[in-house]
């Protein structure tokens, strides 16, 4: 049990450095449903394809949070140049959103960080045990 009381205490003095970590950190994990939007959009670029309001709003459980929520943090991630708009190569009504590239490297790094965390051989729903 030592090792896992260890990492816990591992990751929690992480996350509560959180507070002076840069601002595009304190975007990222300021809620679950920025957490959420960012991958959203992070996924859609790593693919190719783009993300837009409408598919981030269909994407994200409306128990996370409302279009309106959406909306003020994409405003918020505009504001702080973190996100772009670009018109849509596909349909010229929509407006595809992005991370900025110097922000994206964050996220290579992050997805490094936690390779193998989320390996689906150790998903709760397969591990009958960890639910409690």
């Amino acid at each position: 049990m030592f090792p896992n009381g260890k990492k816990i205490a591992d990751f929690l003095d992480l996350y509560y450095t959180l507070d002076s970590a840069s601002p595009f950190q304190r975007y990222i994990y300021a809620s679950r449903l920025n957490f959420c939007v960012t991958l959203e959009i992070a996924k859609a670029q790593y693919l190719g394809s783009a993300s837009s309001f409408e598919k981030l709003c269909s994407a994200i459980p409306k128990s996370f949070g409302s279009r309106a929520s959406i909306q003020n943090i994409c405003n918020f991630g505009y504001q702080s140049k973190f996100l772009i708009k670009a018109q849509s190569k596909n349909d010229k009504r929509v407006q595809d959103i992005l991370i900025k590239d110097e922000y994206l490297k964050y996220i290579d790094l992050w997805i490094k960080m936690h390779t193998g965390v989320f390996d689906p051989a150790v998903s709760a729903k397969k591990d009958k045990t960890a639910i409690i």
